[in-house]
């Protein structure tokens, strides 16, 4: 199935979620545009978005945001991914090709599905603010706990991005 076509009247490029068929919306995160699904919260960010949001997240994501998150990761901490994440099938609206969930991390619990063919990133709801508190979490403890850490979560960062580009 065709999962994004041009629009005849409007010119504009319809996109179809990656993880639900819903149509996708073009919005902002911070200031990064992205396209988020309507019916399942999804978010799918084109190549080199993802990176973005992780250089700026953690010094934007409003502190409302903040405390609604730190509520929910009492409640349902979970480093590993669910069985609902490992077994759901994602494709990209691009190449329809079936995106496999990578753990940010490996212990963050936040699952991003990567197109095989580079084509972009799809997030499930709410993991991207989860994602940036985690990111913000990891360099508030490392800036806390001295200059031997200083470099421990930028070169998280790299290892995960490299791991996106392999």
């Amino acid at each position: 199935g065709v999962w994004s076509y041009m629009d005849a009247e409007s010119g504009d490029r319809i996109m179809f979620c990656s993880g639900c068929g819903g149509t996708m919306s073009s919005v902002k995160y911070l200031t990064i545009p992205v396209d988020s699904c309507g019916s399942c919260g999804g978010t799918w960010l084109e190549e080199g978005r993802l990176k973005w949001i992780i250089e700026i997240g953690p010094k934007s994501l409003p502190t409302d945001r903040v405390k609604e998150l730190m509520a929910f990761s009492r409640v349902a901490l979970s480093y590993r991914l669910g069985e609902d994440e490992t077994r759901r099938i994602v494709k990209c609206p691009y190449c329809i090709g079936i995106m496999r969930p990578v753990n940010y991390s490996a212990n963050s619990g936040v699952a991003i599905y990567k197109c095989i063919n580079d084509h972009g990133v799809w997030v499930p709801k709410d993991g991207i603010d989860r994602l940036v508190l985690f990111i913000g979490t990891w360099d508030r403890m490392l800036r806390e706990n001295g200059r031997y850490y200083a470099h421990l979560a930028q070169l998280e960062r790299k290892r995960f991005l490299r791991k996106l580009t392999v």
